[in-house]
């Protein structure tokens, strides 16, 4: 089931996440209409970069690390914004506002969060070792390595 398709979530816990008001509160068990939440998506500029500032500050663990890119698992997010302040290449925006070129960083995201589940980042790490030749270049996608088996591509 992907994160577009959710209307409804069956909770299973007794404290529930109020995704618009952006805070954890205490409800019955039962089910709960997610269909207006929002969540924060990781695009372009991230690749090859991966500064983790953004992780170290998410409350909710909701950050999934791959080999050269960062992902938010958007079932976790609470869209409480305190990742994009913290990510200098500004590649974190909210669902509703991510560029027409990025788009596909939704499904993406959604995609990846569920492949790297086992992979939870919740501390500030060095980026990458090639930061510099990569922070700032566009149209990186082609460059993405979705999995951890993959090799990452030297700067070209």
């Amino acid at each position: 089931m992907s994160y577009k398709s959710i209307k409804k979530v069956k909770t299973v816990f007794i404290v529930e996440i109020d995704f618009r008001d952006s805070y954890l509160k205490g409800e019955a068990i039962g089910n709960h209409d997610h269909s207006g939440f929002m969540a924060y998506v990781v695009t372009d500029p991230c690749i090859q970069c991966k500064h983790t500032n953004c992780a170290a500050v998410c409350p909710v663990d909701a950050f999934r690390e791959g080999p050269n890119f960062l992902v938010i698992d958007p079932f976790e997010c609470i869209d409480c914004d305190a990742c994009v302040a913290e990510c200098p290449e500004e590649a974190i925006f909210p669902d509703d506002e991510v560029p027409l070129e990025w788009e596909d960083y939704i499904d993406l995201n959604d995609r990846l969060s569920e492949e790297w589940d086992d992979h939870v980042i919740n501390e500030a790490k060095e980026p990458l070792p090639e930061v510099d030749e990569w922070s700032g270049r566009e149209n990186k996608r082609e460059h993405l390595v979705e999995s951890w088996e993959e090799e990452i591509k030297p700067v070209e």
